[in-house]
């Protein structure tokens, strides 16, 4: 990447923390975003098509720092649960940047580096969690539970229904650690 290329790159997201920390995720434009980088609209958009992959770009650390964090963990039943209270953490702490990427028409989740790291990671406790499940029902139980746990169905759970994250994760576990 050209020099300029990598100074606008820090700009945008630069500018886009400090108006998101300031006015939330959904009330800042990529308008406001350009104008506080001071570049033009283009330069922007050149490096951002939207604001879903400009979330992504800004989400991407704290996750690889969430996995990284977690992958030191030995799978077990004990540190399954810990995993789970720390994902629902993890989402909590992040909900705005999450929302913006999952509700963008123009980021295909599932076909992201996020969803492939996440898959992966869960896959791994639940392999341990559950020896006797075939790949195909670890796969699957690990989709579904990435899906459960989307902005709006866990924003759902926690201002509509008033549960937990306690609760959340007692839930979850009775629909995916069923018995085979």
């Amino acid at each position: 990447m050209r020099k300029d290329a990598t100074q606008n790159h820090k700009k945008i997201l630069t500018a886009a923390t400090q108006l998101f920390q300031q006015n939330g995720v959904a009330n800042v434009s990529m308008k406001d975003i350009a104008v506080a980088a001071q570049l033009g609209p283009g330069t922007l958009y050149r490096n951002y098509p939207n604001k879903g992959t400009l979330c992504l770009d800004l989400v991407y650390g704290h996750l690889e720092t969430f996995i990284a964090n977690q992958q030191r963990l030995t799978p077990t039943a004990t540190t399954w649960q810990l995993l789970l209270t720390n994902y629902l953490s993890f989402r909590e702490e992040n909900r705005e940047l999450l929302a913006t990427i999952e509700g963008s028409s123009q980021v295909n989740f599932t076909q992201t580096t996020l969803y492939q790291q996440l898959f992966r990671l869960f896959t791994r406790f639940l392999q341990a969690v559950l020896p006797d499940a075939t790949p195909t029902t670890i796969q699957f139980r690990t989709d579904m539970l990435i899906a459960m746990l989307k902005s709006d169905n866990y924003a759902f759970q926690r201002k509509q229904r008033g549960l937990s994250n306690d609760q959340i994760c007692q839930m979850i576990n009775a629909i995916v650690l069923s018995p085979l």
